[in-house]
């Protein structure tokens, strides 16, 4: 019997160690298998670091303008310079026996001796060419009107080369009388995606990629128009329509609290869109640092802030808006035709900034700023020569020379006060232009070859808007006004006819939007345009009273208008 328990016993013992030896090895199985998902989830969160946001917009314009009486430019640059051929191939004054110009026998010699036209043009270039042959063509029709060039002033000189203008302005087809534009409607859509990490724990990145384009269209380069917004640049993606790639606005990271300190360093591409008050028409938070009565333009740079108390915040910045020798063919030219940098430095204060409150203030100062930057465009005639470009290509656009410096102001008060938000904001500009420099397109607020001086301009922009329905609806009125020398970098605003705060003239716009929901929205809008001036949103080339026919470049716009009707779906 005793051995029968003994036995008994050995056999339960037996049985317990294999059972905790399965135990053992189920535990451990498991254990393998939550590793695995843990590691899985380990994954899954180091992919997804980066936290997403964005929003989709749709939008249906109704477009109107009014093109007012003009001469055309590009005609008469085309009538000077086949006039210059005249001049020098014949050695004669293309002029009647009463004195008057005659275009005809210009036509005459080129259709002649088309061969030797085609390799004078050839040759033919604006720096050297152009004011030669010019200097050459008015010293003879001085000479022909009695004059002696060794005792001319600056006066008769004036005088002479209006004369000849005024000749040339008389051939057929330079007059061109005003006309209207209609785009019935125009539907676009944008998609904005919002990135933002956490690099460490003072170290942040923030990043969005857009797309904006009409709908039916498929190329991000548009026909010239005379537009700044119809040349394709860095500067005015994606404020501007185009295709349908996504394209990098923002990216950029930012070192916070150095030494501990509140301050901070953001270097890469800048967020300096739809800056204070832009915002408030659109419904949408603060979205760029730089005031969007200055700064609407897109660009690689460098922030350092500094905050002295949860109110205020001072940011010293820093961009480039054109790089001069990287991917310029710089070693295709000599030192002495290479260009500088086109630089911006400046300062951005917000000296009080509650949720009632903003008071912001810009200075900046762009350096060596070119005639244009880097950018694409089918340009549907020559701008040295005025002949007709050889089909619609995209051309490459690159600046030719350094113009001088710019000065922008602006300060911005802007409230809360119980269901009413308003702003007032007044802007002032300042040209330095190099003495004697000019391109194609005319100096720093100035027409080609003639003298560039320092011109100022300022510009005042009102607003307000009612929220009612808890904060649902807002019903928004604005006004902005230019002047004549008015200027500011703002070719990425999202308007489509043309920047509204480069406007030299009067832009009022009104607008309502309703939040079905906190991430859903409708816009009704309206705005409208009363150019005085050409040129808005140009610093090449002195700009023209409207009021009177004048030589434009490129037709522009007397008075022009847009309705919208919007929705936008936040994600």
């Amino acid at each position: 019997m005793r051995k029968l328990w003994i036995t008994l016993l050995a056999v339960t013992l037996l049985v317990a160690f294999a059972g905790q030896v399965l135990a053992v090895k189920d535990t451990d199985s498991r254990i393998k298998a939550l590793e695995k998902r843990l590691q899985k989830l380990e994954i899954r969160s180091a992919k997804s670091k980066i936290d997403w946001s964005g929003d989709l917009r749709t939008e249906a314009h109704t477009i109107t303008g009014d093109i007012p009486d003009y001469y055309d430019g590009l005609m008469l640059q085309n009538i000077m310079v086949n006039t210059m051929f005249f001049h020098s191939t014949t050695g004669n004054l293309p002029m009647t026996q009463m004195g008057e110009f005659d275009y005809g026998q210009v036509q005459n010699e080129i259709g002649a001796n088309y061969a030797g036209y085609q390799m004078w043009m050839n040759g033919f270039d604006f720096s050297t060419t152009f004011p030669a042959e010019m200097q050459s063509l008015l010293m003879d029709m001085a000479i022909a009107q009695g004059m002696d060039p060794m005792t001319m002033t600056a006066a008769d000189w004036a005088a002479v080369q209006d004369g000849a203008m005024q000749g040339m302005q008389a051939v057929p087809g330079v007059f061109q009388k005003g006309y209207d534009t209609d785009n019935d409607i125009l539907y676009t859509t944008r998609l904005r995606l919002n990135m933002h990490a956490r690099v460490a724990s003072n170290v942040s990145f923030g990043g969005r990629l857009s797309m904006y384009k009409p709908w039916g269209a498929s190329t991000q380069t548009s026909v010239f128009n005379g537009q700044p917004n119809t040349l394709n640049t860095d500067a005015n993606w994606p404020g501007v329509p185009g295709d349908a790639t996504l394209k990098v606005e923002r990216a950029f990271f930012s070192w916070n609290h150095l030494a501990g300190q509140p301050m901070y360093l953001s270097l890469g591409r800048r967020p300096s869109t739809a800056g204070p008050p832009l915002n408030f028409r659109q419904d949408e938070p603060r979205g760029g640092t730089p005031m969007g009565t200055v700064i609407d333009f897109q660009f690689d740079g460098a922030t350092f802030g500094y905050s002295p108390s949860d109110k205020t915040e001072l940011r010293a910045c820093y961009g480039l808006g054109y790089e001069s020798q990287y991917g310029n063919g710089s070693l295709l030219q000599r030192q002495a035709d290479r260009l500088k940098d086109a630089s911006f430095f400046g300062f951005n204060i917000d000296a009080y900034n509650t949720p009632e409150m903003l008071v912001q203030t810009t200075i900046a100062r762009a350096f060596n700023l070119t005639d244009g930057f880097n950018g694409y465009a089918v340009f549907p005639t020559d701008p040295v020569t005025g002949n007709p470009m050889p089909g619609p290509i995209v051309t490459r656009f690159t600046p030719s020379v350094n113009l001088g410096d710019f000065d922008l102001a602006s300060v911005l008060l802007q409230r809360s006060d119980g269901p009413v938000d308003w702003f007032v904001s007044g802007s002032w500009s300042k040209s330095h232009p190099d003495e004697g420099v000019t391109s194609p397109f005319g100096g720093l607020l100035s027409d080609p070859f003639a003298p560039a001086e320092d011109h100022s301009g300022s510009m005042y922009y009102l607003g307000a808007r009612v929220r009612f329905n808890e904060d649902k609806t807002k019903l928004g009125l604005e006004w902005n006004k230019g002047s004549q020398y008015w200027f500011n970098f703002a070719p990425a605003q999202d308007d489509i006819i043309a920047p509204k705060t480069s406007t030299r003239g009067t832009v009022v716009e009104t607008y309502l939007t309703h939040r079905v929901n906190q991430k859903f929205m409708i816009k009704l809008a309206y705005i409208n345009y009363d150019f005085d001036y050409s040129g808005s949103g140009w610093h090449v080339g002195a700009p023209k009273d409207l009021d009177t026919a004048q030589v434009l470049g490129f037709p522009t716009y007397k008075s022009a208008s847009k309705l919208s009707l919007g929705f936008t779906a936040k994600f």
